[in-house]
């Protein structure tokens, strides 16, 4: 009896265990093969009984160790996987391509492609009988036009006119006769070769027309010589513009990515270091289907970076002849020097954007879990969760901010228990429609709406310091085991640990109105990503002073839109971005509005915010009312009268200074409305922002961190100067 073996070669723990298939066999048969250890059974069949199975595999015992030994002396590696495949290591786990397409192996499949076939084929056959006396007329029309260029184009031929037609001439008008007679003559050798040949192949044709008259076989001979010269003389007579055939299809016509045509492509752009096709190499697989388009992924010659053919676009899109919306060129995922090209089967302008899963009736969402909110250049969706994250929008103006702001925002206000501030500094109300959402809506650009923006700035630093007592309170009772907000402590009543997303439109307007406002973002944001609040920032000025470096480094995701220049784009997407290949530079304002290149999840994307119909984004906003229960989640910001922090610290100063924490009590206790749960840590990060420096000071016969009242003389007076000399100067 042959023995079985198992097909990944490795033993079996209990033979009867994993190779009795008794399944479907009925159990007054099952009683004549007790003895079995396996059984092959298909639909009530027997196939196969085996009495014994050998456990061993083939690699077992002394072979085993002979191997082994053998492998020792050889040097090779122990711990490479024993296989039965002759196929190369690293493409035994890969999948094969089944034999029969799968189109064909459904017969319902077979008969949608029968059908369809036949439809494409019977459309076509009416199409083109229907105009068939006109494709006739204008046959005939081009083929007249075409015999008289074809004969006049023979009679040159013959009569060598054209060969040194020109040298003849300007011996003619020089009045060089000598020089013309001696080239006439050279015409006339040469023509007389031709004629004597015209006149052999005439002779030759009116024999070969008698024998095929003597045999009887000239008629369809005849016939078949006249339809190819009437299909020559059409073809040389017909306009270059003006086909016979009229098209069945009135679209754009699509263009197959092909090796040459990408090779020439690339070449044609003069990148230095790209001066021949040969030089760009395709990587495996070559150029195949992706999505609705082509992808051809290639290596550039050594030296060229992929960020030089970015640049280029659109020369690239002018070298394939296609709409510039649908090239999407990339950085490859192996070197700089890779590229990967995407070309769609049609421009992104027409194809649309995918349905977005928000917009369905019964969407919801969860601040913890992800949702979608773009999509990329193959009408992917794009998923992100905005809990752990924070999220920085730049580009030019016409770029999209807005909407790409919307479309993150629309993935809390679908989550009932996530409460929203919105501040926007454009001053037009650009989400006036989701205020009745908000528990604080800031909208202008005067003094008393960035006022009430940096007082979410503030409230942020105190949320922070409260949200940090509860999660280590909650730590402590084992619900919070990694010091993070979870589902469960954030649906706990009164546990004060809810869902918050903060959006800041036009956030440089703010930052360089308040530079504190700016710091509290910064320190807020540093802390706020375990804490359950998700920042949104978009901003037009990515520059130092109204988006300071501190931000940036902090924003876990960021996404750039349409920019002009490297130096915008690294301010958004970070140092040395640019020459990785991840750029907003491709992108153009208006035309490309919504696109952008985002970084912070599993790999750098070009992402396409979505952008719904109004009467879409109308009956998202009112599912989100209706899922708050019309009422806004968590309480307004009461914003205080502004504090001079400087002139505070004066109030609570010793002679000679003050500590951190005896300051921080006395601030709170003095001035509860401006400085609410002020701790040590966050009152000497607030003085440190204003220039106050941070030492050792001895107060009461006690040393620790605090402040010098010598210091904070000098700061004031050096900034009451400041302020003076401003004041004369206006």
């Amino acid at each position: 009896m042959t023995d079985y073996y198992p097909t990944n070669g490795t033993a079996p723990d209990s033979p009867a265990a994993l190779f009795d298939n008794r399944i479907g066999l009925a159990e007054a048969d099952q009683a004549d093969y007790e003895d079995a250890e396996r059984i092959d059974v298909f639909e009530g069949e027997v196939l196969a009984v085996v009495d014994h199975v050998d456990t061993t595999t083939p690699f077992s015992g002394s072979d085993q160790g002979e191997a082994e030994t053998d492998a020792a002396e050889s040097g090779e590696p122990e711990d490479v996987t024993s296989t039965f495949s002759w196929a190369a290591p690293d493409r035994v786990a890969g999948e094969r391509v089944p034999i029969i397409p799968p189109w064909l192996r459904s017969r319902e499949a077979r008969k949608a492609a029968a059908r369809q076939a036949l439809s494409a084929a019977g459309y076509h056959t009416a199409f083109h009988a229907v105009r068939s006396p006109f494709y006739t007329v204008k046959t005939m029309h081009y083929s007249v036009v075409g015999a008289g260029r074809v004969t006049g184009k023979v009679t040159r031929w013959v009569r060598a006119e054209e060969g040194n037609y020109e040298l003849r001439q300007k011996a003619a008008e020089t009045n060089d006769a000598y020089t013309w007679q001696a080239l006439n003559k050279i015409r006339e050798r040469e023509s007389r070769g031709r004629m004597w040949g015209l006149a052999i192949a005439t002779a030759a044709t009116l024999i070969v027309v008698a024998i095929l008259a003597v045999t009887g076989l000239l008629a369809p001979v005849l016939w078949a010589a006249l339809a190819a010269l009437i299909v020559v003389t059409v073809r040389a007579g017909r306009p270059a513009d003006k086909p016979i055939l009229g098209r069945v299809a009135t679209g754009r016509r699509f263009t197959k990515l092909t090796g040459d045509l990408v090779r020439n492509s690339l070449v044609s752009l003069a990148v230095r270091g790209i001066t021949a096709p040969e030089q760009i190499e395709f990587c495996h697989p070559g150029i195949h289907r992706d999505g609705p388009g082509w992808l051809a992924r290639v290596n550039l010659p050594e030296g060229v970076t992929a960020v030089k053919v970015l640049e280029r676009r659109d020369g690239l899109a002018s070298a394939l002849r296609i709409p510039v919306d649908q090239v999407w060129p990339a950085a490859g995922p192996d070197h700089p020097g890779q590229l990967d090209l995407w070309v769609g089967y049609h421009p992104a302008s027409e194809m649309g954007q995918p349905a977005w899963s928000l917009a369905a009736e019964n969407a919801r969402t969860s601040f913890f879990e992800p949702a979608e909110f773009s999509s990329d250049e193959r009408s992917r969706p794009i998923d992100t969760t905005l809990f752990q994250r924070s999220y920085l929008i730049g580009g030019q103006p016409g770029s999209g901010k807005s909407y790409a702001a919307r479309a993150l925002i629309a993935i809390a206000m679908l989550d009932p228990t996530c409460e929203l501030k919105i501040a926007e500094f454009k001053g037009t109300g650009d989400f006036l429609d989701l205020e009745p959402l908000c528990s604080t809506y800031v909208v202008g650009v005067d003094d008393e709406a960035l006022d009430q923006g940096a007082a979410i700035g503030r409230w942020l630093v105190v949320e922070a310091e409260k949200r940090g007592k509860r999660i280590l309170a909650a730590r402590k009772r084992g619900e919070a085991p990694q010091g993070k907000v979870t589902p469960e402590l954030a649906a706990k009543p009164g546990s004060g640990l809810h869902p918050v997303c903060v959006l800041i439109d036009e956030a440089h307007e703010l930052f360089l109105y308040s530079p504190d406002a700016a710091s509290d973002f910064e320190r807020a944001i540093k802390r706020l990503r375990a804490l359950g609040i998700c920042v949104i920032l978009a901003t037009q000025i990515p520059d130092k002073a109204s988006l300071p470096p501190g931000i940036t480094r902090c924003v876990t995701n960021r996404w750039c839109l349409s920019v002009a220049g490297q130096v915008e784009n690294d301010m958004i997407l970070g140092t040395g971005a640019y020459k990785r290949g991840l750029t907003g530079t491709v992108y153009r304002p208006v035309f490309d509005a919504g696109w952008g290149c985002m970084t912070g999840g599993a790999s750098p994307v070009a992402a396409r915010s979505q952008f719904p119909a109004d009467e879409v984004w109308d009956s998202m906003v009112a599912r989100a009312t209706s899922l708050r229960g019309g009422v806004a989640v968590g309480a307004p910001i009461e914003t205080a009268p502004a504090r001079d922090l400087l002139a505070d610290l004066t109030e609570v100063a010793a002679p000679n200074g003050q500590h951190w924490d005896t300051a921080a009590e006395a601030l709170t206790e003095t001035w509860p409305d401006a400085y609410t749960h002020l701790s040590a840590a966050a009152l000497s990060d607030m003085a440190r922002t204003a220039g106050l420096s941070s030492v050792d000071v001895k107060i009461a016969g006690a040393v620790r961190k605090g402040y010098r009242r010598a210091d904070l003389n000098k700061l004031r007076a050096a900034r009451e100067e400041a302020q003076t000399d401003t004041q004369k100067e206006g």
